[in-house]
């Protein structure tokens, strides 16, 4: 039988959604698909189960909203380390690279909640509409990185856009093999596959 839950404090509508996600979040993490569960995130956030269709219609659509909002932060956090680096585009690109390698996103944690997402694309019009928007944005920040870098360098990149669509892969695949063994290659050595990728760019791979 569960547990009686506290009396919670009042919130406005948009903490308690925040407080939704962040429930949500937390049961990915810890449980992966089961955590998929209307009664579990409901017992995570010690509120009643109807709240979450009160607030979200249904559990896809915050399930989509949890997407979009771990993929937003962290956007949020390498794009303000691109914007620390100053105006250079060799040096922005860098920072970039440099902030992928780092505890922003190399970590295990963050699997169990990817793999859940990414499952879902395919079967639920709200993960799939989240997906569009964040990878969306994530390729116009690559493309645009990428093409102020030949710009000032004076180098072509024939298509700007398949060459972004290289990284992110790129990107993603290392993420992804770092997570499920990160004794298989340091941060270092991915940021330096990287180094070299981009190296190849300035040498005409992509002309």
């Amino acid at each position: 039988m569960d547990t009686p839950r506290e009396r919670q404090p009042r919130t406005n509508p948009e903490e308690r959604r925040e407080h939704l996600v962040r429930a949500t979040l937390k049961c990915l993490v810890a449980e992966g698909h089961a955590g998929i569960s209307v009664r579990r995130i409901a017992k995570e956030a010690n509120v009643a189960i109807g709240l979450i269709n009160h607030y979200f219609g249904s559990i896809d659509a915050l399930v989509a909203l949890a997407y979009e909002t771990l993929a937003n932060e962290v956007s949020q956090a390498l794009k303000a380390q691109i914007e620390q680096a100053g105006a250079d585009p060799a040096a922005r690109l860098e920072a970039f690279l440099v902030g992928y390698f780092s505890p922003v996103t190399l970590d295990p944690d963050l699997l169990s909640p990817w793999v859940v997402f990414w499952s879902l694309i395919r079967h639920s019009p709200q993960v799939n509409d989240a997906h569009e928007r964040t990878y969306g944005s994530s390729l116009g920040l690559l493309e645009t990185l990428l093409s102020d870098l030949a710009k000032k360098e004076g180098f072509h990149i024939a298509k700007p856009r398949l060459a972004a669509i290289a990284l992110s892969a790129m990107l993603d695949g290392l993420w992804l093999e770092w997570c499920l063994n990160p004794d298989n290659f340091s941060a270092e050595e991915g940021l330096d596959i990287c180094r070299r990728w981009v190296d190849s760019l300035r040498r005409g791979a992509y002309a």
